[in-house]
């Protein structure tokens, strides 16, 4: 590969920062018996960040939501938390058509 890309090179004394806050270690949530008996009856939202670095286009937070009864989730890009209420109730248009 050195022969085909001679500008490229390893340097093994690099160490990704990123890597050890990957690692974290989350807290056990006790097992849940009780379930959404139907699509949308529960969802669940949760907000990431900030994140160190910026995404390409800016973003810095993650706005989750599941669906309970599916599990099906879907993930939104913010630049700020700012950004969250009007997500919501975008999702929820939606969900309501």
């Amino acid at each position: 590969m050195k022969q085909s890309y001679p500008t490229i090179f390893n340097d093994k004394s690099f160490v990704w920062d990123t890597c050890d806050h990957a690692i974290q270690r989350k807290l056990h949530f006790p097992d849940s018996d009780s379930y959404a008996s139907n699509s949308f009856n529960l969802i669940q939202v949760n907000i990431w960040g900030p994140c160190a670095n910026l995404s390409m286009h800016g973003h810095r937070y993650f706005f989750t939501i599941v669906n309970d009864h599916t599990r099906y989730v879907w993930v939104f890009l913010m630049k700020t938390k700012a950004e969250t209420q009007s997500l919501l109730k975008m999702f929820t248009t939606q969900v309501e058509k």
